[in-house]
């Protein structure tokens, strides 16, 4: 933000005379400090909520095709193990 009495356009102190703030700089603002933390805790929650979603979806799959095709519980024990394994490769992938 440049002041009205300099002319070069270069940002300089704000009417405050605070300096300007620097590109990805945290804002002065009570709790700012808490925001990639907390962008890092919704990842972690998204991840988990994905994980255990996804391993509900295919148990109840495997549970429909069980009473479908009379395999009970062999398609419920194979969906919810592919899904585990599944999960945990992607984890993995994403986060190391």
């Amino acid at each position: 933000m440049s002041t009205s009495n300099d002319p070069s356009g270069l940002p300089g102190p704000d009417q405050a005379g605070d300096a300007p703030e620097a590109e990805g700089s945290i804002p002065n603002v009570p709790g700012a400090e808490w925001v990639g933390e907390q962008r890092e805790v919704g990842k972690a929650a998204g991840a988990g909520l994905q994980f255990g979603l996804t391993i509900c979806v295919f148990a109840v799959a495997g549970l429909w095709l069980d009473e479908r095709l009379g395999t009970a519980p062999w398609l419920l024990v194979a969906g919810v193990l592919l899904s585990f394994f599944g999960g945990t490769v992607s984890l993995i992938k994403k986060y190391s």
